[in-house]
């Protein structure tokens, strides 16, 4: 019997491995021969041999015309070659490229939208409509449409980029409960601030840096920054991180897959993002019941819903943020307990690994 292909398309591979490692698994534990098609980063060779992988550049934020033109041949080709009989599109790119492709190859494809991303958040407003309109297009024949959160499908629904299109909530990545089974949390001495994110703007990195210029003059409070640095303009200008690293204001570190260690050196979890799919760092610190701050935007007010899960704090105010890590620094263990008591549990029952799996089962079984 021949066996069926599928075709998984992100950006780069780093997020394949990060947030979908467990997913291709599952897909090759169920016999399927398994292609990645994404923009090559060292990361391809995570996989397994028996995995094939492609490399398209998307380019990232680029819009250079060539550029896109040429990335969009080249996948028609791949996915001429493969022929799936399912391809997953993940991020804006492959979603508009490969959902193109596959209306017009008639290829049944499934489309993850996992955050509203840079082009909607920070682009001009030509820019915005061409990819709503995009969208639009290339949306209209997906077998389904996936969100990460509410608030991301409701903007697609009051944008009109959706309208009769079978939906579904699908938490990102989810997370393995059992990784936080043997982790034994505690308020550090001295309380340690962490914040995991690459060294975006719109991840609140220089808010988390002022934050941190703001604490020094206690002299008894600890800040460490890890995370990976572009030399673009959506990255927070390199030398405020090199200047607070030696100022001893916080300690950077490269972001590194053995991740767990800074997490046992968290007293808190800090991500002040401007908005988010559903961050997966956060789902990881709430299983772990580390105590969270971050903001009261979609993608971290779905894990941190209101001051019974964590600290809020608003996105883009240094001082926001400030307030939440004193309130943290002030707050009783019971208290803190209370908090990542009520975090862990909508963790595991909202958005277990485990539930994602069967959803992906549901369409498998389709083909």
């Amino acid at each position: 019997m021949h066996k069926k292909s599928i075709a998984l398309i992100s950006n780069n591979y780093w997020t394949l491995y990060r947030f979908r490692y467990d997913v291709i698994k599952h897909l090759q534990q169920k016999d399927y021969n398994i292609y990645l098609i994404a923009e090559k980063d060292g990361y391809e060779k995570k996989f397994q041999e028996n995995i094939t992988c492609y490399s398209v550049n998307f380019s990232g934020r680029s819009i250079a015309v060539i550029d896109e033109i040429t990335s969009l041949i080249h996948l028609n080709k791949l996915i001429s070659q493969i022929n799936p009989s399912l391809i997953i599109n993940f991020t804006i790119k492959p979603n508009i490229y490969s959902g193109l492709l596959c209306r017009i190859k008639k290829i049944k494809y499934i489309s993850m939208i996992t955050g509203l991303g840079y082009f909607f958040n920070n682009s001009n407003y030509l820019i915005k409509k061409i990819i709503q309109l995009a969208l639009k297009i290339t949306l209209k024949s997906s077998h389904e449409v996936w969100f990460t959160n509410k608030s991301d499908k409701k903007f697609y629904q009051e944008k009109s980029i959706i309208k009769n299109q079978i939906t579904s909530i699908v938490p990102g990545a989810g997370i393995d409960e059992s990784v936080g089974e043997n982790f034994q949390y505690k308020k550090e001495d001295p309380v340690t601030f962490v914040m995991i994110s690459r060294l975006l703007n719109e991840k609140g990195t220089l808010e988390f840096i002022e934050s941190a210029k703001y604490f020094y003059k206690y002299n008894k409070y600890k800040f460490i920054l890890i995370g990976n640095h572009e030399n673009n303009k959506h990255y927070v200008k390199k030398y405020l991180v090199d200047n607070a690293v030696r100022d001893n204001v916080l300690i950077h570190h490269m972001f590194t897959d053995d991740i767990d260690k800074y997490y046992g050196l968290a007293s808190c979890i800090v991500l002040p993002s401007y908005r988010e799919g559903l961050s997966t760092i956060l789902l990881e610190a709430a299983v772990r019941k580390i105590p969270i701050i971050t903001t009261n935007v979609p993608g971290c007010q779905d894990v941190v819903k209101d001051e019974n899960y964590g600290f809020l704090c608003k996105p883009k105010s240094s001082q926001s943020l400030v307030d939440a890590m004193s309130l943290f620094i002030r707050a009783s263990e019971d208290e803190l307990k209370l908090k990542t008591e009520n975090t862990y549990n909508l963790t595991i029952n909202d958005y277990s690994r485990k539930r994602i799996i069967e959803k992906y089962d549901q369409i498998l079984d389709e083909l």
